[in-house]
């Protein structure tokens, strides 16, 4: 898909944040504080993608600044990774009630945005973190989703708006895991080795 805006993906992702902040399109827009469309890099190598806004997100506008925030910060660390270096976003953009998961009505509506960010980004590799963000983004590439067991941990190659280049999806546990299962951070730091592991590859 290509970029509008003269083919720069910096005006387009502009203009894509100014579309999510005023769109309309589901109920989550009317309980909103802020709409949350991501930060990173313009384009990208490393896209991830949480679930949807929380409570601190939905005030400042910015993904990932609570807990699972710190606790993702700390993950891209350990691999060599800055957050400044990665693009942060969500499958939805406005945070649903009580941090309740997103409905299937609320993704759909929101998915055209996130496709198009990633269009835009043209990342080498996309990290879907969590079950929900998991399923929205393989089916969104026509990819089967049996059960989140299945798939997380794996990688997808799809084909990208860069060339001949292949985009690799790698399902990873949502780093809010560990925060109500603690014994769950050494699944979640190989989900996060085998990121690094693939980025080598990839250079």
């Amino acid at each position: 898909m290509p970029n509008d805006n003269g083919g720069s993906p910096v005006l387009a992702m502009a203009t894509l944040a100014g579309e999510i902040a005023s769109c309309r399109k589901c109920p989550l827009c009317a309980s909103r504080t802020k709409t949350v469309p991501g930060e990173g890099p313009v384009p990208c190598r490393v896209m991830l993608v949480g679930e949807g806004p929380g409570r601190k997100e939905d005030e400042t506008g910015k993904p990932f600044v609570g807990r699972a925030g710190a606790i993702l910060s700390g993950l891209l660390e350990e691999i060599g990774l800055s957050r400044e270096e990665v693009f942060i976003t969500s499958v939805v953009k406005c945070r649903p009630p009580k941090n309740r998961s997103p409905k299937r009505d609320e993704i759909a509506a929101c998915m055209p945005y996130l496709g198009l960010q990633i269009a835009h980004l043209s990342p080498e590799v996309l990290v879907p973190m969590g079950q929900v963000a998991a399923k929205a983004i393989l089916e969104h590439f026509g990819l089967p989703f049996p059960s989140y067991r299945e798939v997380r941990g794996r990688e997808y190659g799809v084909p990208c708006n860069a060339g001949d280049r292949e985009l690799v999806i790698i399902p990873v546990y949502h780093p809010a895991v560990i925060t109500h299962n603690p014994p769950a951070r050494s699944a979640l730091e190989e989900d996060f080795q085998r990121l690094k592991t693939v980025l080598r590859a990839s250079r």
